[in-house]
């Protein structure tokens, strides 16, 4: 796994190619600043002031800022000469794994679905179908970025509780093995990430997906689901005493701001924790009834900037270092002007993909594609994401 201060330092290195190459312009990004700067700052105006967080603070002081160029160049396309290197075919381990992870993707949705119709007609819930693939889900999470892709994609395959759910088990698995849990630990995870919002099936869904700001009567409804959640799964304590606390405390917030009962920092659960960073990425990706979803890239960012004080930085790092800025199979535009797609991702250099250009800027069709690995490529670099419709 990619330290720290080594992502931050390849976030700078893009910074400060930027800032060589190209003109400051104006941001479009979702809170104002310039991407990677943004990041930077926010960790640091944070999450530095947190007692608890000191080899956090340690690793982000360590970032030396490089003075800014006065004088910036655009680089055209046509002076820029990457090394091509022609476009392997589909290895069939990569299209088996493709394969498998649509299964079980699917697969989870189908018996999540099960589970809250159970609910509704008031059945006492069975997790057991659940736990069976669930190593499998682990596993397949952990070999290859399909199971990620999906859970990123805005398409949902069934009702919005089952898809979130899923997704959220996807984002709590990364962030698991980020946290270097072991097998145990990590299908507990998976557990508890799938049934942490069950709850939500006592809303009404005039309230889930309402356009514009809630009532302060339908906010009160919402909040009411960990305790709904609670009394649906409070039968399995027994068995599954860690399930009981993650359902629960899936809505608490390490400042005390959550709900229900404004639990802060070491009184809520460590698996409560790591849910509730994923829920709110998910929630951030996929976007609501009032407003559309971010890409991956500026999900991290709005996180960092504006939710570090909900979350612990131990899970917020953790999220960074496992999720991908720019996912594999993602399309960014680089400052050459052209599109490509994220054919490899560089774990210690997160935003210095191997990209594989297909079309020429003129949208002419280029055989071989051209395939840019952006490490050996110091000059060439990602000007931002590109939303896949």
């Amino acid at each position: 796994m990619p330290r720290m201060k080594d992502m931050i330092k390849s976030h700078n290195d893009v910074q400060k190619d930027s800032e060589k190459e190209v003109p400051k312009r104006k941001s479009d990004e979702v809170t104002g600043l310039s991407g990677f700067e943004a990041i930077r700052n926010a960790i640091r105006a944070n999450i530095q002031h947190k007692p608890s967080s000191t080899l956090f603070n340690q690793e982000i002081n360590k970032i030396q800022i490089p003075p800014s160029p006065e004088k910036s160049t655009f680089i055209p396309a046509d002076k820029v000469k990457p090394i091509v290197i022609p476009t392997p075919p589909p290895k069939s381990k990569d299209i088996e794994d493709e394969s498998h992870s649509h299964k079980l993707y699917m697969e989870f949705h189908r018996l999540l679905g099960t589970i809250l119709n159970d609910i509704k007609a008031k059945k006492l819930i069975d997790p057991e179908p659940l736990e069976k693939d669930i190593p499998a889900l682990c596993e397949a999470n952990n070999v290859s970025e399909s199971l990620f892709l999906k859970a990123i994609q805005r398409k949902r395959f069934a009702t919005w509780i089952v898809s979130h759910s899923v997704n959220v088990t996807i984002f709590s698995i990364k962030i698991g093995f980020g946290l270097k849990y072991k097998k145990v630990n990590l299908h507990q995870l998976a557990l508890a990430s799938l049934l942490h919002d069950v709850g939500m099936v006592k809303v009404p869904n005039r309230i889930l997906f309402k356009h514009g700001k809630l009532s302060p009567a339908e906010f009160e409804t919402i909040r009411q689901h960990p305790i709904h959640g609670y009394e649906i799964v409070k039968h399995l304590k027994d068995d599954y005493p860690y399930l009981i606390d993650s359902v629960y405390q899936e809505q608490e917030r390490e400042d005390g701001s959550g709900y229900p009962q404004g639990l802060k920092s070491d009184k809520i659960s460590e698996f409560a924790k790591i849910i509730g960073v994923a829920d709110v990425f998910e929630a951030l990706i996929h976007g609501r009834a009032y407003r559309e979803g971010f890409i991956t890239y500026h999900a991290i960012q709005n996180m960092i900037e504006t939710k570090s004080k909900l979350f612990s930085p131990k899970m917020i790092k953790s999220l960074i270092s496992v999720v991908s800025m720019f996912p594999l199979g993602s399309l960014v535009e680089l400052n050459t002007g052209e599109i490509g797609r994220v054919v490899a991702i560089n774990k210690i250099r997160p935003v210095r993909p191997v990209v594989e250009i297909s079309k020429d800027l003129e949208g002419r069709d280029l055989d071989p594609p051209i395939r840019i690995n952006l490490e050996k490529e110091p000059l060439i670099y990602i000007t931002k994401p590109i939303t896949e419709h």
